[in-house]
């Protein structure tokens, strides 16, 4: 008992000495879970914005915002402290860091699932290999002893069993690798996923901020953003026409994808048209030199080195479910001093699975104007178009269209460059069936001329014949073309169409704007010459 009562005394004065001891004004690391504040995303990365409410002493604080996607930009990080005058920032960096095993529940739950199908993909090979082996011994097998005479109703009755049996054990076989090979493409699949998970989430990054805190207190508000790659959105667009009305009902889309490795839960996204890190310097003119040319040999980059910042437009115009869209609601469109920011009206679902996610931005109607246009030499065929303003505020970004007309999907066209507000716009709504193009060569007949200096001379007459068979008045654009010659001793005359019947430009191509009543048809005559000397030889013709 005098023991036990020394130790215990031993134990409360060790204590009273360490508590007497000053407490260090650095705090053990903390790990703090911050919350999804908001994300903005640019064409190629996004900006993810976050927040925590922390506890802190007097002094220094070290906090820590782990499980940061791999993706992040070290250099993009910003901290805010909410106005608090108290505080203050001594330090920001970035460290890299490994997921351990138990943080990965995904990546376990898809090894139990593939350790499974493992189990039953050697079941069924070794039922297959059961049945190959039952097989074999059934073609060996001797029924009848040689001491015994074998009839032929024996034979033919142990045949008809034999070939029974191994039909039998054939289809079981089939079934079984049919079964096989559903269990090696569920197996390839689950690798596959497992793969990419495992790539996406393996490693991570940390942020660590230093907190200086004239006093110790709780529910203290700081903010931090920084920029992904791995992330970005694109434009697609839906038209509607509307010929009797003359207007184009006009849908602007966002389609907005990420494989940062977070997932963006019930967040608050906006869209912006900025391009960060693109020109952050004004460019500069180098010399331009000029000398003996020298070949230079390059390797081949592989596709998959390519900058994932530009596959998201392929991936992109692939078709995606729409997100459901709030109609109470419009997006809020903010113009900044160098872009456009849309700001969704509600909160959105986006994981981090690289698939495309449509949101609405905005829709507008327009006048539209309407006109056929064909090429019968390249295609004999008219195809309906509509010239329109963009009705919104804000450019039309590059992306796919589709057009729609008559409550039909009509095809895909494309916006390739940036059209500006009010800016004009094309589109082409499809070939009309209704309209009937034909071209054809009518008359070609060579001319030889002079008695000493002899000219060749090539004469050509086309007719192109448009029949309307639409049940209203059409006006068409028609294009056609005569050569250019390149030499001066080569001569080509436009014989047809002359004047103001059509214009002609210096590249050879002719262009009428026809009009056509309902039912008409009408014959368009092309005719020209060539002329050289008779010993040369003419490419082109």
């Amino acid at each position: 008992m005098k023991k036990s009562a020394c130790l215990k005394l031993l134990c409360l004065i060790v204590l009273a000495i360490v508590s007497s001891q000053p407490v260090s004004a650095r705090m053990p690391e903390g790990e703090t879970v911050p919350a999804l504040l908001k994300v903005t995303v640019f064409t190629d990365r996004a900006m993810i914005a976050k927040e925590a409410l922390l506890t802190v002493k007097k002094g220094e604080n070290i906090i820590r915002f782990s499980g940061i996607t791999q993706n992040l930009v070290d250099q993009s990080v910003q901290v805010t402290l909410m106005g608090q005058s108290d505080l203050a920032i001594s330090e920001v960096a970035v460290e890299e860091t490994f997921l351990k095993k138990t943080d990965q529940p995904e990546i376990q739950k898809l090894q139990t699932r593939l350790n499974a199908l493992n189990s039953q993909i050697r079941e069924v090979s070794d039922q297959i290999s059961v049945i190959g082996s039952e097989n074999e011994f059934l073609k060996k097998v001797n029924p009848f002893p040689q001491n015994i005479k074998v009839t032929t109703a024996d034979m033919e009755s142990h045949a008809r069993f034999l070939e029974k049996s191994l039909a039998a054990n054939l289809a079981r076989i089939e079934l079984e690798q049919s079964k096989l090979r559903k269990l090696d493409e569920d197996k390839t699949a689950l690798e596959n996923e497992l793969a990419a998970l495992i790539s996406g989430k393996n490693k991570s990054k940390t942020i660590v901020i230093h907190l200086l805190s004239n006093s110790a207190r709780s529910g203290v508000k700081i903010g931090f953003t920084y920029v992904s790659t791995q992330a970005g959105w694109s434009s697609q667009y839906e038209a509607k026409g509307d010929f009797n009305a003359s207007k184009i009902d006009f849908n602007y889309f966002a389609s907005i994808w990420q494989s940062t490795g977070e997932d963006w839960s019930d967040a608050t996204v906006e869209i912006s048209t900025a391009r960060p890190f693109v020109y952050g310097n004004i460019p500069e003119l180098s010399p331009w030199y000029v000398d003996v040319f020298t070949p230079h040999f390059f390797k081949s980059r592989s596709i998959a080195a390519m900058d994932r910042s530009n596959a998201p437009q392929a991936m992109m115009a692939q078709a995606a479910a729409p997100v459901a869209e709030n109609e109470l609601k419009e997006t809020e469109i903010q113009e900044e001093n160098t872009s456009f920011t849309f700001v969704l009206p509600r909160k959105v679902d986006i994981i981090s699975d690289g698939e495309p996610h449509r949101v609405s931005i905005s829709k507008s109607t327009a006048e539209a104007k309407y006109l056929w246009f064909t090429i019968p030499k390249l295609i004999q065929n008219a195809f309906l178009k509509a010239t329109m303003k963009n009705p919104f505020a804000f450019p039309l970004l590059s992306g796919p269209v589709s057009v729609f007309f008559d409550q039909k999907l009509v095809g895909t066209a494309s916006i390739n460059t940036p059209v500006l507000a009010d800016g004009e716009l094309e589109l082409s709504l499809g070939i009309d069936e209704g309209i009937k193009i034909e071209r054809k060569l009518v008359k070609k007949y060579t001319d030889y001329a002079g008695l000493i200096n002899k000219e060749t001379t090539v004469n050509f007459e086309y007719a192109i014949v448009i029949t309307n068979g639409k049940s209203k008045e059409i006006t068409l654009d028609l294009n056609d073309q005569f050569p250019i010659s390149r030499n001066e001793k080569i001569r080509v005359e436009l014989k047809t169409p002359k004047g103001d019947e059509a214009l002609v430009n210096e590249e050879g191509k002719i262009s009428w704007k026809i009009t056509l009543a309902p039912g008409a048809k009408k014959s368009i005559p092309v005719k020209f010459s060539v002329s050289y000397p008779k010993e040369m030889n003419v490419s082109g013709l």
